[in-house]
């Protein structure tokens, strides 16, 4: 028998939290890329950066300048829309959602053959693998999702995790870089799943006790990539993923004052190609300008990203 109350009209894909949470989890990428990482990895760190990372990353233990806190809040509410979309019938969503990608990766090439560096690293590339298995694996175990939704999350987890553990097999010391880029993806999958279990259950298609017994399974299942990984140790990825799924369930009921503001609706609305944009256009813009002072070359960056992911928002029409 399918343990499921009764179900009731299905909540929309976002609320006025989560709107307000997108927009501060692209903030948060777009921090950690762009002020905090590219000056990294080029010999200097901004002075705001080092009393940020001071007064806040490390007493906080979230590292990697928030940049993991912020994808994590993205994914949870990707997870969420997109369990949303599939439940109700409403894939075309979805395939307009690709709309942004394909044009993210053409333009990533072209400004890679004029000379540009866009961020290509396993921690761009992995949320957007991720996105992208949870959605096959979703529309795979639908028919399951609704019926028996406990057994169809479990089995979604069973998947991603057996991905997560051959790819850090494979990919470890000098392995494939496929396989290790595939388990990094599906190391993210629970996240996703967590965002997958709070739709279920605002659509009443969940117990709430069993929402909550594998929402903590969800998060314990984090913790492992650590381990798979050990480029991961030391930023206490967990600890971001647990902070960002507080911050998502505190966000997802509430949230009406702040999303009614114009900065909030105009990266909410854009969030998605924003968050493209980030690592394909601001990142090698910064290396463009590296000949600049920094404090000139962020708000170039910062502006370039917005233009970019204002155009796919117009020609797209895409919004969180």
């Amino acid at each position: 028998m399918a343990e499921t109350a009764t179900p009731t009209r299905a909540p929309a894909l976002t609320t006025p939290g989560l709107r307000v949470a997108t927009a501060a989890g692209v903030c948060l990428v777009a921090y950690s890329y762009l002020a905090g990482l590219w000056p990294s990895r080029h010999g200097s760190t901004p002075e705001f950066v080092a009393v940020v990372r001071a007064w806040l990353n490390k007493p906080t233990g979230l590292g990697e300048d928030f940049g993991y806190l912020g994808t994590a809040l993205l994914v949870l509410i990707a997870g969420y829309a997109i369990t949303g979309a599939l439940c109700t019938g409403r894939r075309a969503l979805l395939v307009r959602a690709a709309v942004p990608l394909v044009a993210a990766a053409a333009l990533g090439g072209v400004l890679f053959l004029v000379g540009a560096q866009p961020l290509v690293d396993v921690a761009v590339a992995a949320p957007v693998g991720a996105v992208l298995l949870f959605t096959a694996l979703t529309a795979a175990v639908l028919p399951l999702l609704r019926v028996h939704p406990v057994l169809a999350v479990f089995v979604l987890l069973e998947v991603a995790c057996v991905i997560a553990l051959v790819g850090g097999w494979l990919g470890g010391d000098g392995g494939s870089a496929a396989a290790r880029a595939a388990g990094a993806a599906a190391a993210l999958v629970p996240l996703l799943a967590f965002g997958q279990l709070s739709w279920l259950f605002r659509a009443n298609r969940l117990p709430a006790a069993h929402g909550v017994a594998l929402g903590v399974l969800c998060l314990a299942l984090t913790v492992p990539s650590d381990l798979l990984f050990p480029e991961y140790t030391g930023f206490w990825r967990p600890l971001g993923g647990v902070v960002a799924a507080l911050l998502f369930l505190i966000a997802l009921p509430r949230g009406e004052a702040f999303a009614a503001t114009r900065p909030v609706r105009w990266v909410a609305d854009r969030a998605w190609p924003l968050a493209l944009a980030v690592p394909v256009v601001g990142y090698p813009v910064l290396g463009l300008l590296a000949a600049l002072p920094f404090a000139l070359a962020l708000p170039v960056a910062v502006a370039a990203t917005g233009a970019a992911a204002e155009a796919l928002h117009r020609r797209v029409g895409w919004s969180a």
